[in-house]
């Protein structure tokens, strides 16, 4: 009921009260599988769990016959409210559930498994070893295979992702829709789900092969990195913590891939010649120190071909961390890059004005967890735990800006207008406009170099980009804003170069955000919190004191009988060691989680206290 579906029990324990939890260790050798109408009996020599017999039953086994008779009438009652076929094969042997035959069963349990009516369920015991087998055996009868599965969905570098589309080779068939993605014939397409940093390997991605098939020593593209090119050097199959080196990883399947050092979590691989690439630009991966990777994070456009990755909520608690002597540094700069590449949740950057490295989270737990693998391994030191605010302007602001340097001896110009000012409350976002047409002084060459236009636009919406990842207030990121750019001035095709453009972008934005009287807003979480009723009133009191929550709404719980469920809004920053202050108030029997979804403007007192904590006056 909790998980909103009809459970299936294939395997149940032969000893009837080992469903309650309450079993001798001897006890655990006899299981009944319903399906087979066998039973499983483990040895009880062997504390691996591998030697396992399987019997087929009959009425002359006693309650052993029974208790699988029951756990069969079980499961053919529930599968005749899911599927018509195991009706006509239960009338066909005059109602008796024991004599539907076994694939009749299983082939009903794997048409309620693939339709999501139902969900096969198998008991056993972990802890003993004990049920591994049938377990595996379930996932191979009952769960889909990839072919069974919906058309993978993708997008291309330019779509929304409203606008996704199948996997398919568009110069091999008009009707992507009516061919199955999952084949060797196609160019690759490869997605990254998770990457590990092992001592002696290196980066270790997981992938899995949507399309074509990945080789050892094959050269990839990474479309959502903008492009990079990588070699994978190994290619290896994993079987728990032991490996063997493979050859080829072919569709459907997944594996490691060893030697690619800037694909992270949630990336998109491409065959080089795949046709999502043909007007892209592919560029090839340079090497960089774990320094460089901290403070100078590659952001490009993605190209080709992209599946739809995992979607990251913007991290919301921070910290700084700081190595305890200067021959830390670089072991600490190693490991906050290896955890960037397996963790996408998690960033790093540099604090200029302060000179802090900050360490940015989804959450308490979150970054107690990293701190723990961090001083694992570094000497290192953590600051206090923050939230994560943003800055908002409130009133309009503009700014003209002239860049004019000489830069290695050769002259570097360039000159627009910038104008800030709020925009929609309920985005958390900025939108930035920009005009169709430069304004050329001395040399239009906009006729001469048509790629000219694309190149410096790209580069003005770089500078404001980067401009409003800092806001003027306490450096936080710049939200509900709109930008708009106008009065670009092009001098020519040698001074005004895409890094003048983008330097000028960046501090007219700077000098027009000083105008708008900026509010810093804070993040708003929303919690629900179960305790016992008769807790209630000291939680609610808590929330709406202390904390300056909003409580939405309280209704029974539908998890824990006798239980209330409290939904609140409450400021993240309030939310600080919520863990601690729950179990006290809840004698231990409370629980809660929480999400931030939205931002909320503070009051000038809050707005003074927070200014005096991080500047210090």
């Amino acid at each position: 009921q909790r998980l909103g579906t009809r459970a299936l029990v294939l395997v149940e324990p032969e000893i009837e009260k080992l469903a309650q939890g309450k079993y001798e260790p001897s006890e655990l050798r006899y299981w009944v599988d319903a399906v087979t109408m066998e039973r499983i009996e483990y040895d009880a020599s062997d504390k691996t769990g591998a030697t396992v017999r399987r019997q087929l039953l009959t009425p002359e086994d006693g309650r052993a016959y029974e208790v699988a008779g029951r756990a069969r009438e079980k499961l053919v009652e529930t599968l005749a409210e899911l599927d018509a076929e195991i009706v006509d094969e239960f009338l066909a042997v005059d109602g008796d559930h024991v004599r539907v035959s076994t694939r009749a069963v299983r082939a009903a349990v794997r048409r309620a498994t693939l339709s999501n009516m139902a969900c096969p369920v198998v008991l056993g015991a972990a802890f003993r070893n004990v049920g591994v087998q049938p377990l595996l055996d379930a996932v191979i009868d009952y769960l889909p295979s990839p072919t069974e599965r919906p058309q993978p969905k993708a997008i291309s570098g330019s779509q929304k992702l409203n606008e996704s589309r199948e996997i398919s080779d568009s110069r091999k068939t008009k009707s992507p829709a009516s061919r199955n993605a999952l084949t060797n014939d196609d160019k690759l397409v490869a997605f990254a789900f998770k990457v590990t940093v092992d001592a002696q390997r290196g980066p270790m991605v997981f992938v899995r092969v949507y399309s074509g098939s990945l080789d050892a020593r094959m050269t990839l593209v990474n479309g959502t990195r903008g492009g990079i090119r990588e070699r994978a050097s190994k290619l290896l199959q994993m079987y728990a913590d032991s490996s063997e080196e493979i050859r080829t990883i072919r569709a459907g399947h997944i594996g490691v891939v060893l030697g690619l050092k800037h694909t992270r979590t949630g990336d998109t691989l491409l065959h080089p010649d795949h046709t999502s690439l043909e007007d892209a630009t592919v560029v090839a991966g340079r090497e960089r120190s774990a320094m460089h990777m901290l403070t100078e994070e590659d952001v490009r456009e993605p190209v080709g071909l992209q599946l739809h990755g995992i979607n990251v909520p913007p991290p919301v608690f921070m910290c700084a961390v700081e190595a305890d002597s200067p021959k830390d540094e670089n072991p600490l700069a190693q490991a906050l890059a290896s955890l960037l590449l397996e963790d996408p949740s998690l960033s790093v950057s540099f604090d200029a004005e302060t000179g802090q490295t900050v360490l940015r989270g989804m959450g308490e737990l979150h970054l107690e967890i990293v701190r723990d693998r961090l001083r694992a391994s570094v000497n290192v030191t953590f600051g206090t735990m923050r939230v994560s605010f943003r800055e908002a302007p409130s009133c309009t602001g503009s700014a003209r800006f002239d860049y004019d340097k000489d830069i290695a001896g050769r002259p570097s110009r360039a000159g627009l207008r910038v104008e800030i000012e709020p925009h929609d409350r309920n985005a958390n976002n900025v939108f930035v406009e920009m005009p169709d047409e430069l304004v050329a002084v001395n040399n239009p060459a906009m006729v001469a170099f048509p790629w000219l236009h694309t190149s410096i636009r790209r580069s003005i919406w770089d500078g404001v980009h980067n401009a409003l990842l800092r806001g003027t207030l306490l450096g936080f990121a710049v939200v509900r804003a709109k930008v708009r750019v106008s009065d670009i001035v092009y001098y020519g095709h040698y001074p005004s170069t895409p890094a003048a453009y983008r330097a000028c972008a960046a501090q007219a934005v700077f000098q027009a955000l000083a105008q708008c009287s900026p509010q810093l807003l804070e993040p708003l979480a929303r919690a629900v919190i179960q305790c016992p009723a008769n807790h209630v009133g000291a939680v609610l009191s808590d929330i709406n004191g202390s904390r300056m929550g909003r409580v939405l709404s309280l209704d029974d719980s539908d998890d824990v009988r006798g239980s209330k469920s409290i939904v609140a809004q409450v400021p993240l920053s309030a939310m600080i060691g919520y863990s601690s202050a729950l179990r006290s108030l809840t004698a231990g029997s409370g629980t809660f989680s929480m999400h931030v979804e939205d931002y909320g403007p503070t009051t000038k007192q809050q707005r003074d206290q927070i200014l005096k904590d991080s500047l210090g006056y």
